[in-house]
């Protein structure tokens, strides 16, 4: 399912930055070439306006990316323009030889470029960093955001301190921006983690794949194919909140199921106990499969299986359902006798079962999708990223619905 909200949040308010940048007119007169540079750097401090507030996961902003997944992902390519453009501005004032002389503005100057360097560059692309690392240097970012916004402040040729269409749109953007940084650094665990509960059951479903049950202090209500963040407190355990898709529950008692591939998920295998206390932050998506068409297609990967666990354990479905499920080896593939068992009580449900440790990967190119159907699809990125062109590709307008493992 598309929804144009956010892609016209981002044109509308890149529109205005240019066109209010554009017709300003300067303190005194400049090259065309210096006109630009202003407006450069006006577009780069508005893509980072833009990034901390969709950073700060509101749930309405969530809704017009339709799902958090996607939201990062406009985050990501976002935050790389800005730093394209911050590197452009820095082109032309060296090759204007702006700002020579040592002063305050220089140095604020220099120092943001180098900061924003260095922290987009290993946030963006260092995969070698941890999750929590990663957090911490998304964090510092604000301190590059601060340094930026005092020295196009007080070194811009426009002025930005008397009343007019540009001050007031640069302050208004600019003070969303750093309050939304904020929020998201001092205040974004407490507000928004408002569910509370423990573990009260731990079951090792295979070899490298857990599922545990958590109770919560008060019910929470959440769409079956949802997903949350996580906080788990418990002593020797990261305390950083971690994203996973809910694979059941009742809005008293939730479950998760986690495989061990990573730092925390091998935690949770190995050492999870039992009262631990949790606190969670959501529930977000839209894997809403009640509102697609009657015809379906689910496409699963790996643990990516769990939002559609979680509606059939709940659900005896009435749509026709034709679903791929990706995996594997025995150990990954731990609800294909839930599926298959599923399958033979009811007609309107037919599984595909891919263990790729003895089968070929799944390939749907040659798939025949019915023009009027719903695909829902749950894995990672890359083989979730492949079908969408390929489902594309075979119809432009397909109601597609998915989510994908990369948050960052």
């Amino acid at each position: 399912m598309k929804n144009i909200k956010g892609i016209l949040f981002i044109v509308v308010t890149t529109a205005i930055t240019f066109a209010l940048w554009f017709f300003a007119t300067p303190k005194t007169d400049i090259v065309p070439l210096d006109r630009v540079r202003h407006i450069v750097a006006g577009l780069a401090l508005n893509g980072f306006f833009i990034n901390f507030l969709l950073a700060s996961r509101n749930k309405i902003i969530e809704g017009w990316f339709n799902g958090l997944d996607k939201l990062y992902v406009y985050h990501k390519y976002i935050a790389i323009t800005s730093l394209v453009l911050v590197l452009i501005h820095a082109a032309i004032s060296d090759q204007l030889k702006i700002d020579q002389s040592i002063r305050i503005t220089t140095v604020l100057g220099g120092l943001g470029l180098f900061l924003f360097v260095v922290l987009a560059g290993i946030t963006l692309f260092d995969k070698r960093l941890k999750y929590e690392e990663w957090r911490i240097s998304h964090r510092l970012m604000l301190i590059a955001y601060t340094v930026a916004l005092f020295h196009v402040s007080v070194s811009s040729k426009y002025d930005l301190f008397n009343l007019s269409p540009l001050s007031i749109w640069v302050v208004t953007t600019s003070l969303v921006g750093y309050l939304s940084g904020l929020y998201v650094i001092f205040f974004y665990q407490n507000a928004q983690f408002t569910h509370k509960g423990k573990v009260t059951k731990v079951t090792r479903l295979s070899p490298i794949i857990v599922e545990w049950e958590i109770t919560l202090d008060k019910p929470m209500d959440f769409v079956k194919g949802q997903f949350i963040f996580i906080k788990v407190f418990q002593k020797g355990m990261e305390k950083a909140p971690h994203p996973f898709s809910l694979s059941g529950g009742d809005g008293k008692k939730i479950y998760l199921t986690t495989k061990n591939s990573g730092d925390f998920t091998k935690q949770i295998y190995e050492s999870l106990e039992l009262n631990t206390r949790v606190s969670i932050d959501g529930p977000y998506g839209h894997m809403d499969f009640s509102k697609g068409k009657k015809d379906q297609v689910w496409v699963a990967g790996g643990i990516g299986i769990t939002p559609f666990i979680a509606y059939l354990r709940n659900n005896q479905i009435d749509q026709s359902v034709e679903m791929f499920y990706s995996y594997r080896g025995d150990a990954g593939g731990v609800y294909k006798d839930f599926l298959e068992n599923y399958q033979q009580n009811n007609k309107q449900f037919k599984v595909n079962l891919i263990d790729t440790d003895i089968m070929k990967p799944l390939d749907l190119k040659d798939y025949p999708l019915k023009m009027d159907s719903s695909v829902f699809m749950c894995g990672p990125a890359e083989m979730v990223e492949n079908y969408v062109r390929i489902f594309r590709k075979k119809n432009k307008n397909v109601d597609l619905t998915f989510e994908a493992f990369k948050l960052r």
